[in-house]
């Protein structure tokens, strides 16, 4: 036999044997009771598309409202703007915690701005509780507790109030009564309500103030109401707000952020940002269009299955390749417009095999809470996160269907176990 028919023969099995070993591995932890994959892969989560804002395995929800005006809407507090007072922001890293970072930057402009995700706020309120330079104000938005890192926040929120800080924190997401209780003692405002559909509509009602024009125009952005003079001004900034999502790093949103506060000049990189995402977008806003997966469930709900996983390939007008995409991060507009294109229900955005984005709909018929309960699915870890009308879906999915996925790009069976869940409970 030919001598480099058996390198390639012992290298697959190689291959093979490796991925049986780390599904081996995993099981055995699983078995264990120390790992649920599932849960792991939603606390180290970063992308804005799976909407990741909470993870904690709640319980009995509760909220923490506000005092209202009586036109529903929210106190403003009367905080001082002073330039010797030091403030830092810790915010979200997608859309809504963007908005919600350029606000509270737009109020206090000298503030720090520090981008975190669920798993890393444990992190971050514990170095700021270790940094002997303290600021006198801490505004947290648009992320939750989880669960399992309840004690460390716990913490660090009680050596903060200690050491005099005035902590303020607003979210959407549900939190458990826990989670509400331990927070409200050691901070200065707190209110966890999750009939908001954005933190930034927290942050603009009770911090900022809705007598602030720029603050306004800031919120007509994420709301996608901006008036016929801002469109050119919303178009860039949204275009910018896409691209540093779609190749994220802490340093770059913090720098948009800072920008988008004082609706600062835009350097020529950021032009470049904005002229390459322009086309990206046009490329997905055809895609959103084109036809997808259609299902219905028992109760009569209509739901589009989007599969995201393929390559992206260009083609030229002679039908060559052009350029090839190993990997591609869609941006957040391409739920926008598959919304307004199809006007489903809701929809399944398949991102990898194990990761799904189901969201909500124009008319909001569809709400994720009539998910929450699910842990399981065939036996099958199963971890569903976010907020009430869009969440990430985090599924175990097996060797066979790992090894499958190498010459079939169909939906692995974990996948299809999900979408026939999802009809018969909804």
């Amino acid at each position: 036999m030919n001598p480099q028919l058996y390198f390639i023969i012992g290298g697959a099995a190689f291959v093979v044997f490796l991925l049986v070993a780390l599904d081996l591995t995993r099981m055995i932890r699983k078995q264990g009771g120390v790992w649920d994959e599932a849960a792991a892969a939603a606390e180290q989560e970063d992308a804005p598309l799976m909407e990741v804002g909470n993870v904690d395995d709640r319980g009995e929800e509760g909220f923490a409202p506000a005092r209202r005006t009586p036109d529903g809407k929210l106190t403003k507090l009367d905080l001082p703007r002073k330039p010797e007072i030091f403030d830092h922001i810790l915010t979200h890293n997608d859309w809504d915690g963007i908005i919600s970072g350029a606000l509270l930057k737009h109020f206090s402009p000298l503030a720090r701005v520090e981008i975190t995700t669920v798993r890393g706020v444990q992190w971050a309120l514990k170095n700021l509780a270790k940094n002997p330079d303290k600021p006198h104000r801490l505004f947290i938005t648009d992320v939750g507790i989880s669960s399992d890192s309840l004690a460390n926040i716990e913490d660090a929120l009680i050596d903060l109030q200690k050491a005099g800080v005035k902590i303020y924190w607003y979210d959407h997401h549900p939190w458990s009564n826990l989670s509400i209780e331990t927070a409200e003692r050691d901070c200065e405002d707190l209110i966890v309500d999750p009939h908001y559909q954005n933190a930034a509509d927290l942050v603009f009602e009770r911090i900022v103030g809705t007598d602030d024009p720029y603050a306004g125009q800031l919120m007509r952005l994420i709301r996608n109401r901006l008036q016929p003079d801002e469109e050119e001004w919303g178009k860039k900034w949204r275009l910018l707000i896409l691209s540093t999502q779609s190749a994220p790093s802490p340093g770059d949103l913090v720098d948009l952020i800072n920008k988008l506060a004082g609706d600062k000049e835009l350097s020529v990189a950021d032009k470049f940002k904005i002229k390459r995402m322009e086309e990206e977008e046009n490329i997905y806003k055809k895609f959103a269009e084109g036809k997808h997966r259609e299902e219905t469930t028992q109760s009569g709900m209509r739901f589009l299955v989007v599969d995201l996983r393929v390559f992206r390939e260009e083609y030229d007008e002679e039908g060559n390749l052009k350029r090839k995409f190993a990997r591609h991060n869609p941006p957040a507009s391409i739920g926008y417009d598959i919304v307004n294109y199809h006007n489903p229900d809701f929809y399944i955005m398949v991102l990898k095999n194990d990761r799904l984005s189901i969201r909500g709909g124009r008319e909001r018929k569809f709400k994720v809470d009539a998910l929450k309960d699910v842990r399981s699915i065939k036996g099958n870890p199963c971890r569903i996160a976010g907020h009430s009308y869009a969440a990430g879906v985090y599924l175990t999915v097996g060797m066979a269907s790992k090894l499958k996925y190498i010459f079939n790009w169909s939906l692995p069976r974990e996948v299809e176990d999900f979408i026939e869940e999802v009809k018969t409970r909804l």
